[in-house]
């Protein structure tokens, strides 16, 4: 699980500025911005939101994508952001720790790894996934 200092050297690693921006309002929690090379945050945003947003931009930014303005294709970066950043943020060991402490409801998951349900959804998802496939 990366904490959110490891995650912002991480983007610095890749290239890119984190800035926090209070005028994102209260829909949009990150952007990247690919030209620029900087990811915007949501000043609004708690550490959960933040690191959960951050890695999910990180993921933009590893697979390259561009808005198009293609349903579909948006959708599949949205996706694909979405798999990166639970991929990047939870560990196995600690979800396991987690599921045993809490239950497996995503709120309260999400609550204990420090991440937003959207990201152990994805996770729970990526995990199903895989053992199906074994």
């Amino acid at each position: 699980m990366k904490a959110l200092p490891e995650l912002l050297e991480l983007a610095d690693q890749s290239g890119l500025a984190v800035v926090w921006d209070r005028a994102l309002g209260e829909h949009l929690r990150g952007l990247l911005l690919v030209d620029d090379g900087v990811i915007v945050l949501n000043a609004w945003l708690d550490e959960a939101q933040q690191r959960s947003t951050l890695a999910h931009e990180l993921g933009h930014a590893w697979y390259g994508h561009r808005p198009t303005g293609d349903e579909h294709g948006d959708a599949r970066d949205e996706r694909q952001a979405d798999e990166y950043a639970a991929r990047l943020l939870v560990d196995p060991l600690a979800y396991a720790a987690a599921e045993r402490a809490v239950g497996t409801h995503p709120g309260a998951l999400a609550v204990e790894l420090g991440v937003t349900a959207g990201v152990v959804a994805t996770w729970q998802r990526l995990a199903r996934r895989t053992t199906i496939a074994r």
